[in-house]
């Protein structure tokens, strides 16, 4: 492996790592009457993306 290739690998598994830790933080803090809420804005959320993605790459 080049060194570019060890910085980008260790640069992505850094941020797998924060991502991971961040979705344990929020999991353990949020009551549980609000994942409802949660889920639709992910949800919506998913459904603009698919939205400007269709609309600016096809």
């Amino acid at each position: 492996m080049t060194a570019r290739k060890m910085g980008n690998t260790a640069r992505r598994g850094g941020g797998i790592m924060l991502a991971v830790g961040g979705t344990v933080l929020i999991v353990r803090t949020v009551p549980m009457y609000l994942w409802p809420l949660l889920l639709g804005i992910l949800l919506i959320w998913i459904g603009w993306q698919l939205y400007v993605f269709d609309r600016y790459y096809w």
